[in-house]
């Protein structure tokens, strides 16, 4: 089997780049967080800085400090995903990927504003965007490999 990558595959390449940016934007809130709530390094949101805090504070720096974790967890599986998709069809997995963004934007921006409830439809959006990515990678391997 060869695999051809044509001129779409850029549109995978442009997800991937908003994916990465974004996740950049997520790490970098937590940066503005632990100034706005003086919780210095090694401090992760549960030690000596973030004792500190009052009970609104410590939940406000950790819904960011999760929303930006959560998105660290995640972004490996996303992005060999959107790639392995993107070999195949890639105007549908840059579409997925897009998809994924508004999800995680959603999902980012309710859990710092509502807390874990917050996350609810965003995840929701995120979690479709990502099993299509899945179905759509073993999808293409299935057809080349095993059913060809």
């Amino acid at each position: 089997m060869t695999i051809v990558i044509g001129s779409n595959f850029g549109y995978t390449v442009f997800a991937a780049v908003g994916i990465v940016a974004q996740c950049f934007l997520a790490a970098n809130r937590v940066g503005h967080a632990r100034r706005k709530y003086d919780v210095k390094y090694p401090d992760n949101g549960g030690g000596r800085y973030s004792d500190k805090l009052n009970d609104a504070d410590w939940v406000a720096f950790n819904n960011i400090k999760r929303a930006s974790d959560n998105y660290l967890e995640q972004i490996g599986m996303v992005l060999t995903m959107l790639t392995m998709a993107g070999l195949f069809q890639p105007k549908l997995a840059a579409s997925l990927g897009a998809l994924y963004i508004v999800g995680r934007f959603g999902y980012s921006e309710g859990y710092i504003r509502a807390g874990v409830k917050g996350r609810v439809y965003g995840a929701a959006v995120m979690m479709l965007a990502f099993f299509g990515l899945v179905g759509t990678a073993g999808y293409n391997a299935a057809i080349t490999t095993i059913f060809a």
